[in-house]
C-alpha cells in the first residue's frame, strides 16, 4: 500500500478528531458562560470534516 493511499484512508477520521480536540481546548481556555460548549466542539469537528474533504479532493488531483 502506498503512502498516498494510507493518507487518503486516515484523513477522514483524523482531521475531525483533531478539530474536536481543538474545540475542547478552545472551550477549556476561553471561559464563555453565555455560549454552549458543544457549539465549539461540534464546530471544530465540522471544520475538520470540511478540511478532510478538501484535502481529499486535492489529493485526488495529484494522485
Amino acid at each position: 500500500m502506498s503512502t498516498l493511499a494510507t493518507v487518503e484512508r486516515v484523513l477522514p477520521y483524523v482531521l475531525p478528531a483533531i478539530g474536536g480536540a481543538a474545540g475542547v481546548i478552545w472551550v477549556n481556555t476561553h471561559k464563555m458562560d453565555q455560549l454552549n460548549p458543544m457549539i465549539w466542539i461540534g464546530g471544530g469537528i465540522l471544520l475538520g470534516f470540511v478540511t478532510a474533504k478538501l484535502a481529499l479532493s486535492l489529493l485526488s488531483r495529484i494522485g
